[in-house]
Order: structure tokens, then sequence, then C-alpha cells
């Protein structure tokens, strides 16, 4: 079981992104904001490859192509839904609650060429500004856990799917028992980013039915993933600090750089990659 833990809410998810935009221009990850795929610990892929290694197997899994109709809840900077447009000739169209991130996201897929095929607008995964069954598939990529209520979010991605259609998303779970001592400095992080207590593998099929979806699959890629991640963002870090911090409103930089000696490692919190779909209309 989770605790409940920190409730995030999307106006103040999206001024915490526009108030790190000057990071991401000094994006380690490039046009992401994601982690990064490895195949093992001796895999020495940079972390913007290591993200589009991620990007591309969550491609895999939505099965479009040309015709399709794409929805990217939580885009960030536009990264990945370029790079789906580009791998699969699908329209994909964005949201972010970042207003800073949508003229991002826009520039990014101009520059590209990709601007009639991909398009980014400001809007609030918990009540989409789109009709009923208008898209062929649905993303999260590591966007629900910065909602308010994770089977809320999936209810309204469910609800602009049309039948058959795929939704994959990615997402923090509890994978290890969390101590109550460990809960409250894990608890103190995730705040931190305005991100939820880590979901329950084990509810996760519970919770895609309640919102009218079908599991399809769900694995578990932490080894490839955070593990991998946590450690070589702080080695880049490290490395990039200055180069951050006259980047960034120094309040806001401060709030998130870790403090001396302060380990963000969580090994209790694992990442998953969840697969379902909408059942065809009877």
């Amino acid at each position: 079981m989770t605790s409940s833990g920190f409730t995030p809410v999307g106006e103040q998810v999206g001024q915490f992104y526009d108030q790190l935009m000057g990071a991401f221009d000094a994006s380690l990850y490039g046009p992401n904001i994601h982690v990064g795929f490895w195949s093992s610990q001796e895999d020495a892929t940079g972390l913007e490859d290591a993200a589009n290694r991620l990007t591309d197997m969550m491609i895999e899994r939505l099965q479009v192509g040309p015709g399709d109709r794409v929805l990217d809840i939580g885009c960030g900077l536009g990264g990945p839904a370029i790079r789906l447009a580009q791998a699969t000739g699908a329209e994909v169209v964005g949201i972010s609650v970042s207003r800073k991130q949508v003229e991002k996201a826009n520039g990014l897929a101009e520059a590209a060429g990709m601007s009639g095929k991909v398009s980014f607008q400001h809007g609030d995964a918990m009540n989409l500004p789109f009709d009923d069954a208008s898209f062929s598939a649905v993303w999260m990529l590591e966007s629900v856990m910065q909602m308010p209520d994770r089977t809320a979010a999936l209810t309204e991605a469910a609800r602009v799917l049309r039948p058959n259609g795929r939704l994959a998303l990615t997402d923090n779970y509890e994978r290890e028992t969390i101590s109550a001592e460990r809960r409250v400095v894990i608890e103190g992080i995730l705040k931190r980013y305005l991100t939820q207590s880590p979901a329950s593998f084990e509810a996760y099929p519970t919770m895609l039915r309640e919102a009218g979806l079908r599991c399809a699959e769900i694995i578990d890629v932490s080894e490839n993933t955070t593990r991998q991640s946590v450690k070589r963002l702080g080695e880049a870090l490290a490395k990039n600090m200055e180069q951050l911090a006259a980047k960034v409103d120094p309040e806001v930089f401060a709030k998130l750089k870790p403090a001396e000696g302060e380990n963000l490692e969580m090994p209790e919190v694992g990442y998953l990659i969840v697969t379902a779909r909408r059942p065809a209309a009877v």
C-alpha cells in the first residue's frame, strides 16, 4: 500500500516548469525531460540518447502510423512527440500545463519542419479540451505521477481514445516495502518535484479497468531506467552545476539542488511501462 502523500495541482505544476525553463535550455537530456534506458550498467550511452531509446520503446507500444492521431498528455519540451511523428507519420497533439513548455515545443516542431504534423497547446490532463473518441492513441510519458488523481487522469485519457485505441505510459511505483522512516524521506523528495506517492504494481490493472481500459502489459524497467538515471544525471549535474545555476531562478535552484551529502537515490521506488487499450464498442 502507498500513503496519500503529496497531491500535485495542475496550476502549481505548470508554474514549476515555467520557472525551470532556463534549466531546460541547458538540458542534459536534449529535448526530453524523462529518464533514459540503458541495457546494462556497462552501457555507456549518453543521457540524451538513452532518453530517446525510452521514447522509441514507447513508440513501439502505440502501434500507430500515417492517418492516426496521437495525444501526448504532459508533452514537456516536445521532443518525444516530434520523434513519434517522424518515426510513424502519425499526427501528434501535445498538451502541457506549462505555457512556456508549449511555446518551446512549438518552436522545436517548427525548427524540425514538423509543425504540419505536430502541435502543442496549453491544457489540463484532468479536463482534456478534446471530443470523445478523437484520438487513435494516447501516451503519458512520465507525467501521470504529477497529476492529482491517477484514476481520474486515466479516465480522461480513455474518454478521448477511440475504441481499440492504445494507451502507453510510464509511472513510479512502490517496488519494495517502505519503512515509516524512509517514507518521510522519499515523500519529501517527491514533494520537492511536485510528484505523487508511488503507485502500486498490483493495483494498476484495477485502476486501468476503473478508467475504462484493459491492461495489455505492465513491466518493471527500474534497473534500466531510474537506477541508471539517478547515478548518471548526478555525475552530469556535478559537472554542469554552475551553468544550470546561472539559468534558473535562484530561489527555485536552491530548493531543488540536493543538500551537501544528500542522497536522492530511492531504491524502494521503481519505474513501470504500462500499456492498455480501450475496448471496442459493443
